[in-house]
């Protein structure tokens, strides 16, 4: 037997502190006395000599004390507040109720919710906590904190099109002081954990699912949308992929699907099948339009039917050219139909250093190599960190893709990237770079290079190959996140953003569940 409120050596001495209080109210008791006076001349002396109360010789009514005792003591180990069982000192509850897309099916949020409920009433209130796994995980009930409050708190919640948040709770385990060192945590829901996560569960940590799960079942789902360029060649067009898992009886085929854009109710798209589960709709205007992907049919999972997709904005950037600049220069730049050189109201300029043609315009520029300078130099603005400004420049402006090591040979000279913080963005290399006799002005890097160094110079909005709820959401203007351009909507502080749940996000950007976990409808195992 434990007491929450008490030490065990407390209870029992307030219990002998009752016992002796009350023997002294017992033995203190009203007196009587018939006493007939002829006049009330006496009644002062009467009531000295008489009192109401005194002591008595002998204890009476053992009974009447017995039963005082034992209503104050029931009383004392109330206030105690004993417990009951084999709980040690430290054993303490985590009821994880899940509220992700894996509990979204049928009955199985409302038994979840019965079954909380129905072991919450039996685990002491200081021991114990509720956990919401939706979006976001949130404590829904703290310990010591009455249950009655939980049943509020759960009227407006419904499962989200999320995906499972139960390795992040887990995870919280691990941290020093977030819980005591003997920790259960009950799972109500299909939510699946990682085994890499259960493998760093502290040796004090139990895992359990609380209901049982069929598995499988009949459901389809789309578990992958994610846009790329055309493959008609079209600059201006994307191509959608649409992935569709199912299990149990059920088949995708492409009769199964509808796909539209939003706001064109009306137009006509082309979808095709590529394989088993997977499908490619062709030549999309690359407008920033909405697409939506629906399932036909009923399944086991409504929340996996429908994704949404936010196609990325690709418009033609204004450049101004430098007559002076070498031939190979002008000819990449005009077999890029996203580039209008001699436009009106240029947004970026290409020249030899010293030039004043574009005035202040964000510029790539040629320096001879004599000058002394890096064969590549960035000047990116938004105060990013230098490092990794430049890790992801390289790859944003195709810079892997140069035989480095060959032209370095070449010229007899190392061939390095700087970087360097300014008002504006600029690049600048070598003009020797557009010699015949090096191998960069035929590779196939050189006009890859013009064209996403412009774009970047401009400051074109960066789009998302696919947006996943649950997973980070990369910048995919140039295959990842451009050095400084100040422009992701998804980069806090230099970490990914992941939208928690399905829906409209940032910047007018759809996410998608896309969890093949969840459309597995996997049973009882806690493993994914």
């Amino acid at each position: 037997m434990n007491f929450l409120n008490l030490a065990p050596w407390a209870v029992l001495a307030g219990i002998a502190a009752l016992a002796g209080l009350l023997y002294l109210l017992q033995q203190l008791r009203i007196r009587h006395a018939e006493r007939l006076f002829p006049t009330t001349l006496f009644w002062a002396a009467a009531v000295r000599e008489a009192p109401v109360r005194v002591f008595r010789q002998r204890f009476r009514h053992w009974l009447a004390y017995l039963l005082l005792l034992a209503i104050c003591s029931l009383l004392w180990l109330g206030f105690a507040d004993p417990e009951a069982g084999d709980q040690r000192p430290g054993d303490y509850a985590v009821l994880y109720l899940d509220g992700s897309a894996h509990s979204a099916g049928g009955e199985d949020f409302a038994r979840a919710k019965r079954e909380l409920a129905r072991q919450l009433a039996d685990l002491p209130a200081h021991r114990r906590e509720v956990i919401w796994g939706g979006g976001h995980n949130l404590k829904l009930l703290s310990a010591g904190e009455d249950r009655l409050l939980l049943e509020k708190r759960l009227e407006m919640l419904t499962p989200e099109a999320a995906p499972s948040g139960l390795d992040e709770q887990l995870r919280l385990l691990a941290d020093y002081g977030a819980y005591p060192e003997r920790v259960d945590v009950l799972v109500f829901g299909r939510a699946p954990a990682s085994a890499a996560v259960l493998d760093g569960l502290p040796s004090g940590a139990r895992v359990v699912r609380a209901l049982e799960y069929a598995e499988g079942g009949s459901n389809r789902g789309i578990v992958a949308l994610g846009v790329g360029p055309a493959r008609s060649g079209a600059w201006d067009r994307v191509d959608v992929a649409i992935r569709i898992a199912a299990t149990g009886e059920l088949t995708a085929g492409i009769e199964d699907l509808a796909v539209r854009l939003v706001a064109d109710a009306n137009g006509a798209l082309a979808l095709s099948q590529v394989d088993a589960g997977d499908f490619l709709v062709h030549d999309l205007p690359a407008n920033g339009g909405v697409l939506e992907v629906r399932i036909n049919g009923e399944d086991d999972l409504p929340l996996d039917d429908v994704a949404r997709l936010t196609l990325p904005k690709r418009r033609a950037i204004r450049v101004v050219m430098s007559p002076n600049l070498n031939a190979s220069v002008g000819r990449a730049i005009a077999a890029d139909p996203g580039l209008e050189p001699g436009a009106d109201n240029p947004e970026a300029v290409v020249r030899n250093r010293g030039e004043n043609l574009g005035g202040a315009l964000p510029a790539l520029e040629f320096a001879p190599l004599a000058e002394g300078r890096a064969a590549f130099e960035i000047g990116y603005d938004g105060g990013w960190d230098a490092e990794r400004a430049l890790r992801s420049s390289v790859a944003a402006l195709a810079l892997d893709q140069i035989d480095g090591a060959g032209l370095a040979a070449a010229l007899q000279r190392p061939v390095g990237v700087v970087l360097e913080e300014a008002e504006r963005r600029s690049l600048l290399l070598w003009s020797e770079l557009l010699d015949d006799r090096y191998n960069f002005v035929g590779s196939r890097s050189f006009p890859l290079f013009l064209s996403r160094s412009l774009r970047w110079l401009a400051g074109e909005e960066p789009w998302y190959a696919y947006l996943a709820a649950g997973r980070p959401a990369r910048d995919q203007t140039a295959r990842t996140s451009l050095a400084a351009s100040g422009q992701s909507a998804f980069d806090l502080l230099g970490a990914d953003y992941l939208p928690p749940r399905a829906g409209p996000v940032a910047a007018g950007l759809q996410a998608s569940l896309s969890d093949p976990a969840a459309s597995r409808r996997a049973g009882g195992a806690l493993l994914d």
